[in-house]
């Protein structure tokens, strides 16, 4: 008996470069087991999710995502991502309403990487100001997206017997750090996306 181990499917990573993109979805993935220099603990994880103007096999566009700390301290991954996104860095004691990202453009350098098993996938390199503005498409499918996080990470911990996880396709995406705001309610697909080119020159281009 020959067997052979299968990666995947035929999943397609977005392509590198750079890439005008919309923010589509900000997810609170709760509680998530992490470890760091052989200590395990449990950090409150958000997940940001981009449509860019590529189109996959299926003609829809792309999306392209990026998992953060909760966290806004000076030294935090999603304090410097947003700061460089907006222009401006995130200053202690500012509160950044994270329901404002749905909907804003971006521009984004996306590269490819390779996992542990060899696999290729798209890592969201850098961040800066809107070039383009782009409106979403409406493929994307919110409900959807958190059902598959739930079951995996309900498989994830059915096999590894770790930390109690919260459900995600019950929570809602962030707000605030540490707040919520309702799901957001998919729109309804349009035959090509509204696509405006134009530059970027104003705060309210990036509305945080």
């Amino acid at each position: 008996m020959v067997l052979q181990s299968k990666i995947g499917g035929d999943y397609m990573p977005h392509p590198e470069g750079i890439h005008p993109a919309v923010c589509v979805d900000v997810i609170d993935l709760g509680l998530v087991e992490t470890e760091f220099q052989g200590q395990r603990r449990l950090v409150n994880k958000v997940r940001l999710v981009f449509e860019s103007e590529q189109k996959n096999e299926e003609g829809k566009n792309c999306i392209i995502t990026k998992t953060f700390t909760a966290s806004l301290h000076s030294k935090a991954k999603l304090a410097e991502f947003l700061g460089k996104w907006r222009g401006r860095p995130v200053v202690p004691g500012e509160s950044i309403d994270l329901g404002k990202l749905m909907g804003a453009n971006c521009t984004l350098v996306v590269s490819h990487q390779q996992n542990m098993v060899g696999r290729t996938y798209a890592s969201i390199d850098a961040v800066s100001k809107p070039t383009k503005r782009l409106v979403a498409s409406g493929w994307y499918d919110p409900a959807a997206a958190r059902q598959r996080i739930a079951e995996r990470k309900a498989k994830e911990q059915a096999g590894s017997g770790g930390y109690p996880q919260t459900n995600v396709a019950a929570s809602r995406p962030l707000n605030s750090v540490g707040a919520a705001f309702p799901q957001p309610a998919r729109a309804q697909p349009s035959a090509a996306p509204q696509q405006a080119p134009a530059p970027a020159s104003n705060e309210d281009d990036v509305p945080f």
